[in-house]
């Protein structure tokens, strides 16, 4: 698991969280496969609780490593 910042089409701000992908190469991988990507938030919401995130991955338009 390893975290990593998202650009995501139609938000100013990138998503932070932690990815079942060990690297970059795992991440690019399962995005070409799937219509979603399942992780946990790295920062938390409001009452402190890192939620759980499902990313389209039809709407990632770049990722960094965030390690």
């Amino acid at each position: 698991m390893a975290a990593f910042r998202i650009c995501l089409m139609g938000s100013n701000q990138p998503l932070v969280a932690h990815l079942p992908y060990a690297e970059m190469d795992d991440l690019m991988e399962a995005v070409s496969r799937a219509k979603f990507v399942i992780g946990t938030m790295v920062e938390g919401d409001e009452d402190g609780i890192c939620r759980r995130v499902m990313i389209a991955t039809s709407r990632i338009q770049c990722a960094f490593d965030a390690d």
